[in-house]
């Protein structure tokens, strides 16, 4: 059971942007936020909408993020997602928090932003020289991108396990357009 009441007096632009993504419960407790949660909503729609990172590398980062932070919300609302990405069974194995992410047959990019995700979110810190391969391989842009998701997902993950937010029956994430 949720620890916060879900938000039901929103201003018209906060309903708009839960309805956006589902009416998720998730989100109907962040409303309560108000102006922060719009700004944070627009911040996540750029995010999700993003081409520089592909979509089926957001989605395994996300995933592993949720294994990683022992959140079954998280896990519940994008493994649909990971899935329509191509992401199969033996891959999600790989990703949950004791699943070993080097038998999910990724590709080496794939792995080493698994890795990194990883490092980063056990041991709070990149070592020089997982930063420097990553940059290498993606590129300033991509790799930014990608902490940025790591950063959102982690603290939306802490968020989640933080209300105990219940996972949504009868309704899924919607990415935005």
């Amino acid at each position: 059971m949720t620890r916060i009441p879900y938000c039901t007096s929103m201003s018209d632009q906060v309903r708009d942007l839960v309805a956006e993504r589902g009416n998720l419960n998730i989100y109907r407790a962040l409303a309560h936020a108000g102006e922060p949660f719009t700004g944070w909503m627009l911040a996540g729609r750029a995010t999700l909408t993003s081409t520089v990172v592909p979509a089926r590398l957001r989605e395994l980062v996300i995933l592993r993020i949720g294994h990683l932070m022992r959140c079954p919300y998280e896990i519940a609302q994008h493994t649909h997602l990971a899935e329509d990405c191509g992401v199969g069974p033996r891959q999600r194995d790989a990703l949950t928090a004791d699943g070993r992410i080097t038998e999910g047959g990724f590709s080496p990019t794939e792995l080493a932003v698994l890795e990194m995700t990883t490092e980063l979110v056990t041991s709070k810190s990149l070592a020089p020289a997982t930063l420097d391969r990553l940059q290498e391989l993606l590129g300033d842009e991509q790799l930014l991108e990608v902490l940025l998701i790591i950063n959102r997902w982690s603290g939306l993950a802490l968020m989640i396990n933080a209300l105990d937010v219940d996972i949504d029956t009868g309704t899924r994430f919607t990415l935005p357009h």
